[in-house]
């Protein structure tokens, strides 16, 4: 009896572990098909329209706030001495206010001459307008009318001058006024060079009150003046980005100072010459490792300048002018290195049209070739689609 219920027991636990090894089976098999299916099942077509448009400019470059007008004024040995500096550092100037002021013993030596020239010949000229007037009234004998002695009664020209006589004294005079009068006037403007006047509205940033009389005088700064009314971005880009870049393009640029904010403007100036030129800068710089000539450029601000300072560091973004068709990177398909995109036809059916690429973005594609503008383009295509297929597909996204 004990050895039948053994062997009962056996063939009841030999059974159960069928049965368990049944279930596991069954139910490894669904969890395993159960992603295929998901795999298989495809999500809906979504649509998307071919557009001109620009995409993100990949082009970065760095630059330094500075001020669009600004003034310097140097120190000048040929007008004379440094007689008086009129300003001082956080003065505000306007136009033609005088900044610094020369004194010159030669100038004003001048000036004193030729103002006595012209003195000295108006009262030439008068004293010959009142001989003239006497010569002009003094009474006239009347002519015989014929016969001896009718030559010895004409009465002699008062003071030995006639009026004609006289008048020609003073064309002579008046031209000798005319020509010390521009003599006056040369010396008034040399006079007035000794006082440097601002030539812009602005603010004073710098004054040096102990220029030297030397040979390296000449390039030292006297008075600084700068306008915070219009503002530059001045850096410098590498040959590589100089095909990609020209004047006009419109870029936005930030700072580290306010990186919530942003400011426009457009690329006014592009140097067609490296900042170091020549044979031996370019030695140095290819010693040094540096990589490409540096080019200078220069953006001038189109926004509202608010709180952007002369000196910033700014991040420059050059923005793309370029107009090309733009599809989703999601709708572009390689097949056998080249690359298609598919699309929907009149009668909503698929078809996949040859592209040809150009400029891309983190989300937009250049299409150079294959589509037009507006054609309605599948944006997620799948293995399933097929030439000439019917595509049920939701409604354009943009």
């Amino acid at each position: 009896m004990k050895k039948n219920s053994k062997a009962k027991k056996w063939q009841l636990y030999a059974a159960i572990g069928a049965a368990s090894v049944v279930v596991l089976g069954a139910g490894g098999i669904l969890l395993f098909r159960q992603p295929s299916q998901t795999a298989v099942k495809d999500e809906p077509t979504h649509l998307v329209v071919a557009k001109e448009g620009s995409v993100a400019s990949s082009v970065l470059l760095s630059g330094t706030v500075t001020a669009k007008n600004e003034q310097y004024v140097y120190f000048d040995a040929s007008k004379g001495d440094l007689d008086e500096i009129l300003v001082s550092v956080g003065d505000k100037v306007s136009e033609g206010q005088a900044l610094v002021k020369y004194s010159s013993s030669e100038a004003q030596a001048a000036y004193d001459s030729a103002s006595r020239a012209v003195a000295k010949a108006d009262r030439h000229i008068n004293e010959l307008n009142q001989a003239r007037n006497e010569a002009a009234s003094a009474p006239q004998l009347p002519v015989p009318a014929g016969g001896e002695g009718a030559a010895a009664q004409t009465p002699a020209p008062v003071s030995g001058n006639s009026v004609s006589s006289i008048d020609a004294q003073l064309g002579d005079a008046r031209d000798a006024r005319a020509d010390a009068a521009a003599q006056l006037s040369k010396a008034q403007s040399q006079l007035d060079a000794m006082t440097v006047l601002s030539t812009l509205e602005g603010t004073v940033v710098e004054v040096n009150r102990n220029v030297s009389k030397s040979p390296t005088g000449a390039s030292q700064v006297v008075v600084h003046v700068v306008s915070n009314e219009n503002l530059q971005v001045k850096g410098e880009l590498s040959e590589y980005n100089l095909a990609n870049l020209s004047v006009g393009q419109e870029v936005t640029f930030t700072s580290k100072v306010y990186q919530d904010k942003s400011w426009i403007g457009k690329l006014s100036y592009i140097s067609d010459y490296p900042k170091n030129n020549g044979e031996a800068a370019s030695t140095a710089a290819a010693a040094a490792g540096n990589s490409g000539s540096k080019y200078p450029y220069t953006i001038d601000v189109t926004s509202e300048i608010g709180d952007l300072k002369q000196g910033f560091s700014v991040s420059v973004e050059v923005k793309n002018k370029t107009k090309a068709i733009l599809v989703p990177l999601t709708s572009v398909v390689t097949e056998n290195d080249k690359n298609y995109v598919w699309v929907l036809d009149e009668q909503k059916k698929a078809k996949k049209v040859e592209v040809g690429l150009g400029n891309a973005d983190a989300d937009n594609q250049e299409i150079t070739s294959g589509l037009t503008n507006g054609v309605k383009v599948i944006s997620n295509p799948t293995s399933s689609l097929e030439e000439g297929k019917e595509v049920k597909a939701d409604e354009e996204t943009n």
